[in-house]
């Protein structure tokens, strides 16, 4: 693809990328189509019952998908030719996969956080939550990637913190502020817009403005280094580098605004990754059990008979 008048020259020539029928639908599904399709009654649901959080959250993300060819000037990301397309800007055409992914990670994963802050998260839970929440971003893309769906492409060489798995790790740095950052928003305004009428829309633009205040903290050194005619080993260094002290500076700055001293539920990594696929009944119920699994025991019925 050549870059539109007006655009530079940010894009090199278009890549050998060839997905098959079934890798496109795959990725469709697997980025977050086939959850935000589960999702989505569910939220309406919850709307119509007075729980109007979740449906403007999923918008919110749906809203955020707008600003994917921005970020893939920056970030150096370009897709396969044959994919359906969504919308274009930037000179960039956007394949229709990128609005249910938002819709997943900017909105769902933004409502998850949310959910957590609300019931009082200690520092250690905060930077077990960013770790998580990294480690799905990378979960998410490495299917794409090794398919051919889309690349990163470097200048000069692998990008910082790609291990030759072809995806570059910051990533999952980045991402996860921008998670988190909506997270941290919606915690703080929705009480004040809950029951306004109108004013709950706010919500919707919380995504994209949370996206842009996590990728503010963490993004900018790597994306200055990746455009830069510096060498790679100075990419790595001054972009990578720069990126890990953003969010170590971001993850503070967030558990000094909201952490608590001690939560209700014992958090692990593993049981963030629980506590995400589970429904909303059962997610309540592994609240309440502070973070333990528990099974239904049967009921015992006493027996009638006397001696």
């Amino acid at each position: 693809m050549q870059p539109a008048p007006g655009y530079g020259k940010l894009l090199p020539n278009a890549p050998n990328l060839h997905p098959s029928d079934f890798e496109m639908w795959f990725f469709l599904f697997w980025a977050g189509a086939l959850v935000v399709v589960i999702a989505l009654p569910w939220a309406f649901m919850q709307y119509r019952k007075g729980n109007h959080m979740p449906a403007l959250c999923l918008a919110g993300g749906l809203a955020c998908s707008i600003q994917e060819p921005m970020w893939d000037h920056l970030g150096h990301l370009r897709w396969a030719e044959a994919l359906p397309d969504a919308f274009s800007n930037f000179g960039l055409d956007v394949p229709v996969l990128i609005p249910p992914c938002y819709m997943l990670f900017f909105g769902l994963e933004v409502f998850f956080i949310f959910t957590m802050l609300n019931r009082g998260i200690t520092r250690k839970d905060l930077a077990l939550l960013f770790v998580a929440c990294g480690i799905t971003d990378a979960i998410m893309e490495h299917p794409g990637l090794l398919m051919g769906i889309y690349e990163y492409y470097g200048n000069g060489g692998p990008q910082p913190f790609d291990f030759g798995n072809k995806f570059p790790f910051y990533w999952s740095i980045v991402n996860s502020a921008g998670f988190m950052a909506g997270g941290v928003m919606c915690h703080y305004l929705w009480p004040k817009l809950k029951g306004k009428g109108w004013k709950e829309l706010i919500i919707i633009a919380i995504p994209p403005v949370g996206m842009m205040v996590g990728y503010s903290f963490t993004a900018w050194p790597v994306f200055l280094a990746i455009n830069a005619n510096i060498s790679v080993e100075l990419q790595w260094i001054l972009g990578g580098g720069g990126c890990v002290i953003g969010a170590i500076g971001f993850v503070y700055l967030v558990a000094e605004l909201v952490c608590v001293e001690e939560s209700d539920v014992e958090w692990t990594l593993w049981n963030l990754f629980k506590a995400r696929f589970m429904l909303p009944a059962q997610r309540e119920r592994f609240y309440e059990s502070g973070g333990k699994t528990t099974k239904r025991q049967p009921k015992v019925v006493a027996s009638t008979t006397t001696k």
